[in-house]
Order: structure tokens, then C-alpha cells, then sequence
């Protein structure tokens, strides 16, 4: 009788012990799960940064390698042109670009606007000639009376584009009339140009950019 109850107790000792290993090698088998499953999220957000910072490096470079002039990048802009049109300097990109900022109060830009209507008929399709005037801003009239004071003049292929505004001017650091900006095919502000230029001037700039 005591050897079958011995037997019995070591018998159940026995399992007991099975089910303690059974539930530790369990336990153990989890936290393997969770370490695999935390790990793998690190892995997959470290991956996540490498990609988004290889993508960024590549971007840069990219538009690095697209920057043809030396300079910082021209400040965008969408004005409307007394032509019904609406001008974006992103839409002319692959383009130089003359911007002739102006006033119709201004004697020398008076002077030199049969030159740029000139000028802006002979460029060929990879350049934009445009002008911009700023409707109430540094004593420009209001833009109904200039609207109505061009209309009386005969040029025929400038376009003006209105800086209502006057932000552009701000963008462009513009103080004095007239002011010249000379933009690359790549969008880079190459030089700007304070007071009088020949039709010369303008011509050996735009060639001496890309």
C-alpha cells in the first residue's frame, strides 16, 4: 500500500513538473515572439528612415545636378498679364526668362519700352520676355488707370503682368525702376540689373546664360 501510494505521489510530482517546464518553455517561446516582433519593428521603422533619407539625398542631388547657372533659385510667382494670360515662372521652366520691372511714371523705362517690344518679338521659344508693372505700389497708378494709360500705346508683343500685390517686388528685392532679372533655363536668379540697359545689354545677357 505505501509503495502504491509513493508511486502515486512521485507520478504526480512528475507531471507537475512536466506542466511547470510546459508553461516556463511557453512563457520562454513568447517572449522570444515579442523580442522577434519589437525587433522587426525597429528594423522595418529603421528601414522606413533609410529609405526616406536616401529618397531626400537623391532629390538633392538630382536638383543639384539640374542647377545649370550659379545662384539660388529665382522666387516663384503667378501674376495675370493684361493679355488675359496667366504667368508662372514654374511653367517656364526650360526657359530664360528677362523680367523688366517698371513704372509707367519712370522716364527711362518710358525710354527703353519700344526696345523690349522690339526684343521680346525677335527671342525665339526658349526665352520669355515679360514685364512687370505694381499697381499702387511706389506711386504706380491705380490698376484701372493703368490699364487704361497702356491701352493708348502701340506695343504689341510685351507682355505686362501685374504685381497687384506688390510681393513680387518684395521677392525680387526691387528698390529703383527700372530693375532687370535675368533668370536660367533652370530656374536659377542669375543676375538682376538696377537703372538703364540697351537691348544689347539684355540680349548678351540671356546669351551668356543658360
Amino acid at each position: 500500500m505505501r509503495k502504491a501510494t509513493a508511486l502515486t505521489m512521485a507520478t504526480l510530482t512528475s507531471l507537475s513538473l512536466l506542466a511547470a517546464c510546459s508553461t516556463a518553455s511557453a512563457d520562454k517561446d513568447k517572449m522570444s515572439e515579442t523580442k522577434t516582433t519589437i525587433t522587426e519593428q525597429k528594423m522595418d521603422k529603421s528601414s522606413a528612415t533609410t529609405v526616406a533619407e536616401t529618397s531626400k539625398m537623391m532629390n538633392e542631388q538630382k536638383m543639384a545636378t539640374q542647377k545649370m547657372n550659379q545662384g539660388e533659385m529665382a522666387p516663384d510667382f503667378t501674376l495675370q498679364g493684361l493679355d488675359g494670360k496667366t504667368y508662372r515662372l514654374s511653367d517656364l521652366k526650360g526657359k530664360k526668362v528677362y523680367l523688366k520691372f517698371w513704372a509707367s511714371w519712370c522716364s527711362i523705362c518710358l525710354s527703353t519700352l519700344g526696345d523690349a517690344d522690339q526684343l521680346a518679338s525677335e527671342v525665339g521659344e526658349d526665352v520669355q520676355i515679360l514685364s512687370v508693372v505694381s499697381p499702387n505700389q511706389n506711386g504706380e497708378k491705380s490698376e484701372a488707370d493703368f490699364k487704361s494709360w497702356y491701352a493708348g500705346l502701340d506695343y504689341k508683343h510685351l507682355p505686362v503682368a501685374l504685381d497687384a500685390s506688390g510681393n513680387l517686388l518684395k521677392a525680387y528685392g526691387v528698390r529703383s525702376y527700372p530693375t532687370s532679372a535675368f533668370i536660367g533655363s533652370d530656374g536659377v536668379l542669375v543676375k538682376t540689373h538696377v537703372g538703364f540697359m540697351s537691348k544689347e545689354d539684355i540680349k548678351t545677357n540671356l546669351q551668356n546664360i543658360k
